[in-house]
């Protein structure tokens, strides 16, 4: 039994399926045309970070299985434990080239205690154009809000953004499934587009250039992944406390149909 948080695995009793290594990617329904993913190479190491949970259907967004991500205070790898990060992640290995039209889906359920931790920041899933490393959009919380972004990279390395939407209060998020859709051109160019839906509604949208340059792919990363650690700990004195996420229908496609679920 894995103590989850209160009101998700406490509550119904869960049992934790904690299969061996190779049993730890998502099934084939989860992946849409992504394939299998990995490990983020910077993520934690540790027995709690990254399972596979299989349970009641309020747990289970779709099918027999769900993704659960678990980061607690110093889990950090490789590079991140020297510049004050801390995370667990899963991405796409393979990426999405620029100029085409595709359709992404991810759900979340947070933990019903899931906490703020400004100025600390926190990512629910990024799309970042590798090797340069741009982040190019993603969904995070500040302000006690989630909120989605759209930030495009400069040859200066100055950061402009394009799309900066709040969508929900963190409180009205927890210890429920929320829907993530996102369609996009990751182009360069005025070709480029960016719409963004929350439980089937559209929230925000951009045409025009959404991405550094038409050359490197563009990566999706989802788990937690937490930034500037050490700004909580300098303003509670304490460390930044453990935060807990289910993700499911991690998904991309051609066409809104081959990756949405029915609500």
């Amino acid at each position: 039994m894995v103590h989850f948080v209160r009101g998700i695995l406490v509550s119904v009793g869960l049992a934790i399926c904690a299969p061996d290594a190779a049993a730890q990617a998502p099934p084939p329904d989860d992946a849409g045309t992504y394939g299998r993913f990995a490990d983020h190479p910077r993520s934690a190491r540790t027995p709690h970070g990254f399972k596979i949970i299989s349970g009641p259907p309020t747990l289970i967004r779709e099918g027999r299985r769900a993704m659960m991500f678990d980061v607690r205070p110093g889990d950090c790898g490789r590079e991140d434990c020297r510049e004050d990060r801390e995370r667990v992640e899963r991405q796409d290995r393979r990426g999405t080239r620029p100029g085409n039209s595709h359709w992404y889906a991810w759900s979340v359920r947070l933990a019903g205690d899931f906490p703020y931790i400004r100025p600390t920041n926190t990512t629910l899933g990024q799309f970042k154009q590798e090797p340069q490393g741009c982040e190019v959009a993603g969904v995070g919380i500040e302000n006690n809000r989630l909120l989605f972004y759209n930030k495009l990279c400069t040859a200066s390395g100055e950061t402009v953004y394009m799309i900066d939407q709040p969508f929900m209060a963190l409180p009205a998020a927890r210890g429920r499934w929320v829907d993530f859709l996102v369609h996009s051109n990751w182009s360069s160019g005025a070709d480029g587009f960016l719409d963004f839906y929350v439980n089937g509604r559209r929230v925000a949208s951009h045409r025009g250039r959404v991405s550094y340059n038409m050359r490197d792919r563009v990566d999706f990363r989802f788990g937690v992944y937490r930034s500037f650690v050490s700004r909580y700990m300098s303003a509670t004195g304490g460390p930044v406390p453990r935060q807990v996420a289910i993700y499911d229908n991690v998904r991309r496609g051609p066409t809104r149909a081959s990756v949405e679920l029915a609500r």
